[in-house]
């Protein structure tokens, strides 16, 4: 099926945004290992007619392999010009070729390849989603709760686009789930039904992980305290500004800055297990 996207990725207005060209170049490389029952020119046609529909372009047969592979290359770079179509083409091209019984890469190398060269873009199940800002979605280990996953998964999928309030309830989802399940990891006791903030405050008090004791460690209390007066307004976020509920919904930039700052916490707990060599879950 087509690679789900949202409507101002696949239909961008005004200049559109190009992949870099040791982005593409990596992009060829692993197309270059596609193999399979049909021949490597049948391969490369399929490759070409994604191309060329990706970056509009008239679609004719080559008369050999190695024009093929020429004329494939050339049809890239011109797609790559767009780059959510450019990767849209890739996911679709792939899906035809699996059904044709050829080997080919999975969605995790297109989002290593990505990854690598900084471009902004990710597919998770069968959506491609722009990462906004710069605030890295923190990795967990497989211990993690599969509903823990799932909503971080499903806010990273709205974050920035006009359901970006959504994406609020989904990442308080996932912050509360991630902190009870570290406090109970840790044999941190906490009360019936705890509340996000609640299991904040105990780990900052009993997780040796999270005490500020390095340079400076007065400043960083201040802020880790503004970490937990963020995060009771999350939870009002999420109860009075998001669908969760019959809410009014935070404007995009409001919502997605919210999602980050939720983000934000998730890599400093993270980043802090690591330093005390104590594995996250």
């Amino acid at each position: 099926m087509p690679l789900q996207m949202a409507s101002e990725l696949r239909f961008p207005m005004g200049a559109t945004t190009a992949l870099s060209d040791n982005a593409v170049n990596d992009f060829m490389v692993l197309l270059g290992r596609i193999s399979g029952p049909t021949s490597r020119y049948q391969i490369v046609e399929v490759l070409k007619q994604y191309f060329c529909k990706a970056s509009g372009s008239y679609y004719a047969r080559s008369s050999s392999l190695d024009w093929a592979e020429s004329d494939m290359i050339t049809q890239a770079y011109d797609a790559a010009k767009d780059a959510p179509n450019f990767i849209a083409a890739i996911y679709e091209a792939l899906e035809e070729l699996e059904r044709k019984n050829a080997a080919v890469p999975k969605v995790q190398h297109i989002n290593q390849i990505l990854k690598n060269n900084n471009a902004p873009y990710e597919i998770i199940g069968d959506q491609l989603i722009q990462n906004a800002g710069n605030v890295s979605t923190p990795e967990f280990s497989q211990s993690v709760s599969t509903t823990v996953m799932r909503a971080l998964g499903d806010a990273k999928a709205l974050i920035g686009t006009v359901d970006s309030s959504s994406a609020i309830d989904r990442a308080h989802t996932a912050l509360h789930g991630y902190l009870v399940q570290l406090c109970i990891d840790n044999s941190i006791n906490l009360p019936d039904d705890p509340t996000v903030s609640k299991a904040f405050k105990e780990l900052r008090n009993f997780h040796p992980a999270l005490q500020a004791s390095g340079n400076r460690s007065e400043e960083i209390t201040r802020v880790l305290q503004s970490f937990a007066n963020s995060i009771d307004a999350f939870s009002t976020l999420r109860n009075k500004a998001s669908l969760s509920h019959v809410n009014e919904l935070l404007d995009v930039p409001e919502a997605t800055a919210t999602v980050n700052a939720m983000y934000t916490i998730f890599r400093y707990i993270q980043d802090s297990m690591h330093r005390k060599n104590v594995e996250p879950i």
